[in-house]
């Protein structure tokens, strides 16, 4: 199974989460040693990673207050899960959703739409692990080409305002798409202009225009 077919861009979720309430955790303590020296540590260990960038910024600040402040606030970001719905809620109407790895936010879009009973859509995959991966949302699940598919779920590891970062082959499928490409990105992930600076993509992942 390809790194792209595994999902492994959910742990990072819950790792940014981690380090959120970690460095909460030191603001109410020796913040201006311990807390500023790990924050700059996790920045300079995880380039690679928008969500703990997204996490870190806010705690650069000296100011123990603000920078609690900031850290709830990528907290909130973090747990809030209704952009998904949106997406579910958007892509109810597709006959066919074509989808390209288990990748959270790809399943928590088909969870809200399915759970809703806001779809029937049958599910499009070229991958038989993700195929098997499926099963739980109870939907009809196809072994074809995603890229027919009347939507396909685009999933993204980072972006900015014009700009998202994906995996070479999801970049090559949605290249090849005939229906509509959504991307489904975190909005935690999304580039300030300093960690956009900072920001150094794993290897496989590079940038494209967004759709």
């Amino acid at each position: 199974m390809d790194s792209a077919t595994r999902d492994e861009w959910s742990d990072p979720i819950a790792l940014a989460r981690l380090a959120a309430e970690g460095l909460l955790e030191l603001t109410r303590e020796n913040w201006v040693g311990e807390g500023l020296d790990a924050t700059r540590q996790i920045r300079n260990r995880r380039p690679d990673s928008p969500l703990m960038l997204a996490v870190t910024e806010p705690a650069l600040d000296p100011d123990p207050f603000q920078a609690s402040l900031g850290l709830a606030a990528v907290l909130s970001v973090l747990n809030d899960q209704s952009w998904a719905n949106d997406i579910g809620i958007d892509i109810s109407e597709a006959r066919t959703v074509g989808v390209l790895s288990l990748h959270h936010e790809s399943l928590w879009a088909l969870e809200s739409a399915a759970l809703l009973g806001a779809t029937g859509a049958v599910l499009v995959t070229d991958r038989r692990a993700v195929a098997r991966g499926l099963g739980y949302l109870r939907l009809a699940v196809k072994l074809a080409d995603p890229a027919l598919a009347d939507v396909l779920l685009l999933p993204g590891l980072a972006r900015d305002s014009a700009t998202m970062w994906t995996f070479r082959r999801f970049a090559a499928v949605s290249w090849r798409a005939t229906g509509r490409v959504v991307p489904v990105i975190h909005p935690g992930a999304r580039l300030s202009p300093m960690n956009r600076k900072v920001f150094r993509p794993p290897a496989g992942v590079y940038a494209i225009e967004l759709p």
